[in-house]
């Protein structure tokens, strides 16, 4: 495979965010190959547009001119506690490689990235909901099972 560069997105890329987001929900299940996504896709790349390089920051490897290989944060602080007494956090997520490029360490270069980026910000923790193909190679980065988390949705 050829030498692809790893870069930070910025908000050109907010079409091909979107186009691999969209394979990303596709290929879990969330959504079906031929639902009607406009909505979502309106309000993703409207919220990548308000947030990206501020408190969304995204790095991406591209293979003949598109995305293939994508990986985001979000940061937020909370109150500070005993492991994390500065309370900045980050969100991992949209993780995800085409189909075609993968096994090729594209993932593993781009968590790298985001690993070091984080700790040069001074993030003291990284967490992530993980598909169970992401999960090893979460485990050998370093990320260890948390499995308290719970949900609720709001109308």
């Amino acid at each position: 495979m050829a030498t692809m560069d790893l870069a930070p997105l910025d908000t050109g890329f907010v079409e091909e965010f979107w186009r691999l987001r969209r394979q990303l929900f596709a290929e879990l299940g969330e959504i079906q190959p031929d639902s009607d996504t406009s909505a979502l896709k309106a309000a993703t790349c409207d919220y990548y547009l308000q947030h990206i390089n501020q408190d969304l920051f995204c790095w991406g490897i591209q293979a003949e001119g598109r995305l293939v290989s994508i990986a985001s944060i979000c940061l937020f602080s909370r109150i500070p506690y005993e492991e994390n007494l500065t309370g900045r956090e980050a969100y991992l997520l949209n993780v995800y490689t085409c189909p075609q490029y993968r096994q090729n360490g594209l993932a593993k270069k781009l968590l790298t990235q985001v690993i070091s980026w984080a700790k040069e910000q001074g993030i003291r923790r990284l967490w992530l909901n993980s598909s169970e193909k992401g999960r090893e190679l979460y485990s050998r980065l370093g990320f260890l099972p948390k499995g308290n988390e719970m949900e609720l949705f709001l109308s």
